[in-house]
């Protein structure tokens, strides 16, 4: 892996004393929620104070009901707007990566009309956004992995990569998560790890559900080892999973 960091559901003074426990990162993902919006000044101002001392800072940005490749050209609007906004607070807190939804449905919007869509917004995102900040397309409901495989190759920009989320790819795709790990190879550049039982994302701790862990970090660092990896497990979960990880030998070796 690159580095590890610990999501923090929103709890960010609660996680960020993990973080410098252990010396990783932090995830901050409070502001993919738009009600912070409002507050927004407020709310960036305490993330900074608390986050200060933590180097590496990666953010999720706004995903709720965002569409890149939509059909209809106001969501595409509203889409831009919002993913505007979580850059504009990404900068203000000196992150170096972000990351977004793809925003693909299965079943709801033909794949061969959305995908040029998606890749002109892509294009454009980065054309309009050209700071140093690393993002990442995360998968949601895909079944497969040749849609964000293909978009991402059709991008075709080094600061552009997935975030392969396996809790998504566990529930919601029968293609197997260390064959998305095999297929995706080096354009996974993030990854969110977590567990759950394979009917819901349910955010586990490591080894808690029936999600392959051990296999899957293993597939990790064979097909994809640049990537950061990020525990996105709920509060309880994440030293057990920091805990597991490091008997495994996957903590980074300056733990």
């Amino acid at each position: 892996m690159k580095h590890m960091l610990i999501a923090d559901d929103g709890l960010v003074a609660e996680v960020a004393p993990l973080c410098l426990r252990y010396k990783l990162g932090i995830e901050v993902q409070a502001f993919f929620k738009p009600e912070y919006f409002e507050k927004i000044l407020t709310a960036l101002a305490d993330h900074e104070r608390i986050i200060s001392p933590i180097e590496l800072r990666s953010m999720h940005g706004p995903f709720c009901d965002l569409n890149p490749g939509s059909t209809d050209p106001l969501i595409t609007e509203v889409t831009r707007k919002r993913m505007d906004q979580g850059w504009s607070f990404a900068t203000s807190l000196n992150i170096q990566h972000i990351i977004f939804h793809n925003g693909y449905i299965p079943g709801f919007s033909p794949e061969k009309k959305w995908f040029p869509r998606a890749v002109k917004f892509w294009q454009e995102f980065l054309e309009a956004h050209p700071e140093p900040i690393e993002i990442h397309i995360e998968n949601t409901l895909e079944r497969s992995p040749t849609l964000m495989k293909d978009l991402i190759d059709a991008i075709n920009s080094p600061r552009l990569t997935i975030n392969l989320d396996i809790g998504h790819t566990h529930c919601f795709s029968k293609f197997g998560t260390v064959n998305w790990i095999k297929t995706l190879g080096p354009r996974i550049g993030y990854s969110h790890l977590h567990d759950n039982h394979g009917e819901r994302d349910e955010h586990l701790g490591l080894t808690v559900g029936t999600i392959p862990i051990r296999d899957i970090c293993y597939a990790l660092e064979e097909y994809a080892p640049n990537a950061c990896w990020t525990i996105e497990a709920d509060f309880d979960g994440i030293e057990t999973s920091l805990k597991w990880l490091d008997r495994e030998g996957f903590l980074p070796k300056y733990n």
